[in-house]
């Protein structure tokens, strides 16, 4: 059995390599699937791959599911920009000896807008909205009492006025975790995929003007049909606890990402937790284009005989907006 997660690891290593040697810079599309959906990890700069557990670990990295004893469920809100918004909700079963189920579905939206034209500049009365929606189904499973192994099958939608497309995609990871300082070792693909293509009414009636056009190797056509990647992601990550004591337990995480569009980064950073109950976080990012640092706070009740959860955390952009997150959670034993 030891040698089975050795293996596993190498495979993901593998698969890495094909995926970023055809990545290009800035080129990808459903690039909603990299904005952090939940707190916790956000204000650690998505430095989770190691450490996410529950029903948060289905966005982050889906082996951390099997850290539920029960039932685990997240409801999450961000305000992105431009008035755009992203919700995120989770849950994770324990099935015992089968494993840990879980289904999670991310809503990134916006509010309808009115279509304006050269000669109607203040609106032709129509209106339209674009969005993007992902659902996953999530399997995590402890190969050894060290070891876990999980995986989800997305399916994702990303739709503008009369214009839609959609793409099969997975993610997969493991943790292993270890005696010394409770160190532990997490590895996750994400977004791994084909290509994505728009399609609609209004694209079809524009290729069909374009076919009747009769021009010989019209390049036209193939720009209005162009296919583009998911934003692949292969992220490596580390967690320890280097001080604990009665009170409570810091821990330290780092994470390199690896992504398809563009140049490696890394993440550094720190969550204090206090006696079970109050938790600090905080996080730097390395080689970002805009994020700078992070933070942010938790607390840990118990209600009617279940742990619930409220996280926050504050992102600051060096030119955009600052971005807030809020969640609650529900742990039932």
């Amino acid at each position: 059995m030891k040698y089975l997660y050795i293996i596993i690891i190498l495979c993901l290593i593998c698969i890495h390599e094909p995926i970023y040697s055809q990545g290009n810079l800035a080129q990808s599309g459903a690039n909603f699937l990299q904005i952090g959906a939940e707190p916790r990890g956000t204000a650690l700069g998505g430095a989770v791959t190691a450490l996410s557990a529950g029903a948060a670990s289905l966005y982050w990295n889906p082996a951390g599911a099997i850290h539920t004893h029960n039932f685990d469920i997240l409801l999450s809100h961000t305000d992105w920009y431009m008035d755009t918004k992203l919700m995120f909700g989770a849950i994770v079963k324990n099935f015992n000896s089968f494993g840990n189920v879980g289904l999670s579905v991310a809503s990134f939206y916006m509010d309808a807008m009115e279509i304006t034209t050269v000669y109607e500049s203040e609106g032709t009365g129509e209106f339209y909205d674009a969005g993007d929606l992902v659902v996953g189904l999530s399997y995590a499973r402890s190969l050894t009492d060290r070891f876990t192994f999980g995986a989800t099958l997305k399916w994702i939608h990303e739709y503008i006025w009369n214009e839609k497309a959609n793409q099969v995609a997975f993610d997969v990871g493991s943790q292993y975790q270890t005696d010394f300082y409770n160190l532990r070792l997490g590895i996750v693909i994400r977004n791994f995929a084909g290509k994505m293509k728009f399609s609609g009414d209004h694209i079809d009636k524009h290729i069909q003007d374009e076919i009747e056009a009769n021009i010989s190797n019209n390049p036209r056509v193939e720009r209005l049909t162009p296919e583009f990647r998911l934003p692949q992601i292969f992220r490596i990550g580390i967690a320890f606890d280097p001080l604990t004591h009665e009170s409570g337990t810091l821990t330290l995480v780092a994470d390199a990402d690896v992504p398809a569009d563009n140049s490696e980064r890394l993440i550094f950073g720190a969550e204090y937790n206090f006696l079970n109950r109050f938790f600090l976080r905080s996080a730097y990012q390395i080689n970002y284009d805009d994020d700078d640092f992070s933070l942010g706070a938790g607390i840990d009740l118990n209600v009617i005989n279940m742990n619930a959860r409220f996280d926050y955390s504050y992102s600051a952009y060096q030119i955009l907006d600052d971005v807030h997150r809020f969640a609650i959670g529900f742990e039932i034993p």
